[in-house]
């Protein structure tokens, strides 16, 4: 399928130009859009500008807000709870991480709860946040049902991801995101919009057998745990944490980002925040991480492995070459935005 390269700043003023048309405020539009083209530059086209048209298609149904300012239920010290009340994840969440980051400065370590909100995107964008004020983060949502209890047939727990970001020193921060399922729910619809067919551990159809076909998963079937029963615990626990823990939705409570757009998705997210030099000097910290992912790297590689890789560091040079070349966007994605721009009354993406 053809591709067009557009520039970070062009995909990034697009899809502000859309968000600000349905009553975003500015800085709100390009907080949500950067996150957005962030998920695009590291490769994760899962969660990047895909996802533009279920966004608005929700905030036009009403079922998120546009407003950018969460309620504050409890707060103290190395704490917050806040009520997102249906707006943007992105908004909400970036919002709760430098609550989590600006309380870990004081208090070492602070945790912040989100109730109420909606897809976030790619949470790698909040932990980097972190990373950025020399501290390590971790990040957790709920989502909607995707995967069945190990040995069940039936969608009750949503593909949680949880993601924790580690600064280093010469080498790149260290990025674990990551879904508790084989993949996420957006790579096997990148799959099924490009008409590709997808792997037989990602997915199983309607009759809970491995499927290779994208539509046949989305449509009726369910992804698989990521390690089988390990999966499905872990991505248990992430909705107790996310969900059970901070009052918000939970299991089939949750709502599909892409189905019931007239109903608030009822996401619950956790932010947290680790002030390094509270145990080590930073840059004492920084030359040890340098150290274990030089050792890690340095690994003799398996037969058939060209290269070892530390989690995150594919996606950094993902970046790096990217914001050089453009993000490539395919014929089918392309005709989406054009048809959002015309309907938005925007200027389109493509001439």
């Amino acid at each position: 399928m053809t591709e067009t390269l557009i520039s970070v700043q062009r995909l990034t003023e697009f899809c502000t130009r859309c968000l600000e048309r349905l009553g975003l405020a500015h800085r709100d539009a390009v907080l949500t859009s950067e996150a957005i083209v962030a998920a695009n530059l590291r490769g994760v086209d899962s969660h990047g500008v895909i996802r533009l048209k279920t966004y608005v298609d929700r905030l036009r149904a009403g079922s998120i807000k546009p407003h950018g300012e969460p309620a504050v239920i409890k707060e103290e010290t190395a704490f917050a709870l806040l009520d997102g009340e249906a707006g943007l994840g992105q908004v909400l969440s970036a919002k709760a991480m430098r609550l989590a980051i600006e309380k870990a400065r004081a208090m070492t370590v602070a945790v912040v709860g989100v109730r109420n909100s909606s897809h976030f995107g790619a949470a790698a964008f909040y932990g980097l946040m972190a990373v950025e004020e020399g501290m390590i983060g971790l990040v957790a949502t709920n989502a909607g049902p995707t995967m069945a209890p190990w040995g069940g047939s039936l969608q009750l727990l949503g593909n949680n991801p949880l993601c924790v970001t580690v600064p280093a020193g010469r080498e790149r921060p260290v990025v674990l995101d990551m879904a508790t399922g084989a993949v996420s729910l957006g790579k096997i619809m990148v799959a099924m919009m490009e008409g590709k067919r997808i792997p037989l551990t990602w997915g199983f159809d309607g009759q809970w057998l491995p499927a290779d076909d994208p539509k046949a998963v989305i449509d009726g079937g369910a992804i698989q745990p990521l390690g089988g029963y390990k999966g499905y615990g872990l991505s248990m626990i992430l909705d107790v944490l996310t969900g059970v823990l901070m009052g918000s939705n939970y299991s089939t409570l949750v709502h599909s980002l892409h189905r019931s757009l007239d109903q608030p998705q009822g996401v619950g997210h956790i932010f947290a925040a680790l002030r390094i030099e509270s145990f080590i000097p930073l840059d004492e910290f920084k030359h040890r991480m340098d150290m274990l992912i030089s050792l890690l790297k340095d690994c003799p590689r398996a037969p058939g492995t060209e290269r070892v890789y530390v989690p995150g560091e594919i996606e950094a040079e993902i970046e790096i070459e990217r914001r050089h070349a453009g993000i490539p966007i395919n014929a089918r994605l392309e005709a989406v935005l054009n048809e959002l721009a015309r309907e938005l009354d925007v200027a389109p993406l493509f001439a």
